[in-house]
Order: structure tokens, then C-alpha cells, then sequence
């Protein structure tokens, strides 16, 4: 099919350009899909505050979708990584796939403070069942 080993791996290249295009294009669509979810969510805050969510948003649903990358790639390759640094130094460490889930993951909890501190306040109903404590009290003799 190919004349010498140049067009063979030119043509491996291309594929892989095209590969690597229709995983960026694909992964585009997904971060839009999410800042669209969340932005749906956050549509009836305060004007004011629209600005700073919806950029937040955005960083969120990269995040998010990142992080699922991430988590695909650790699922299938591990946590870890062998490394020799040298003749005799060698060992296992954190793979940077594993490094960068984490700190994603601390950034997407702070974002996502952000947003919720964003939201409207909402009274909260404190509900006490009546227990028979006052009853038994007001119920008694000796009292």
C-alpha cells in the first residue's frame, strides 16, 4: 500500500492529527453541554451576580469534564507510575493524571462554593415533633 516507511508514517501521522481533532471537537461539545446544564440551574440569581457565575461556570464545566477524562484514564491505567531516576534509583510514585485529578478537584469544590454562595438564601422551616415532654410536665401532681 505504501511506497517506503516516510509515507507510511506520514499517513500514521495524519490519522492521528485527525484522531486527535475529533477528540478535541468531541470534548468541546461535552464542556458545552455541561456550562449549558449548570447554567440552567443558576438561571434565576441576581443580575448582578450573573457574570461572576457564568464564568465560574464555564471553569466548572471544564473541570468536570477534565476530570472525567481523568478519571477514565485512571480507571484504566492505575494510579500509579514505575519511574528510574538513574542506575539504581527506581520505584512506583503517583501517576500526574492522579496529581492533576486532585488539584482539579480541589479547584472544582472551591468553584463550586462560589456558586452555591451565589444562590438565594432560603429560609429554612425548623420543624420540633412534639415529643410528650411538656405534657408529661404539665400532667404531673407534685408540681
Amino acid at each position: 500500500m505504501y511506497t517506503d516507511k516516510e509515507s507510511e508514517a506520514e499517513a500514521r501521522k495524519r490519522e492521528e492529527e485527525v484522531d486527535s481533532i475529533g477528540n478535541y471537537l468531541e470534548k468541546v461539545k461535552r464542556i458545552k453541554r455541561e456550562t449549558s446544564r449548570l447554567k440552567k440551574l443558576f438561571a434565576n440569581i441576581d443580575e448582578n451576580k450573573k457574570k461572576l457565575v457564568f464564568t465560574t461556570i464555564e471553569d466548572i464545566a471544564f473541570m468536570t469534564i477534565t476530570m472525567q477524562d481523568l478519571r477514565e484514564t485512571i480507571n484504566r491505567e492505575g494510579t500509579t507510575v514505575e519511574y528510574k531516576n538513574g542506575e539504581n534509583q527506581y520505584g512506583t510514585k503517583q501517576s500526574p493524571e492522579a496529581q492533576y485529578y486532585l488539584q482539579l478537584s480541589q479547584r472544582q469544590t472551591q468553584a463550586m462554593k462560589i456558586l452555591v454562595d451565589c444562590l438565594p438564601k432560603t429560609e429554612k422551616t425548623v420543624v420540633v415533633e412534639d415529643d410528650g415532654f411538656e405534657d408529661f410536665v404539665n400532667g404531673r401532681e407534685d408540681v
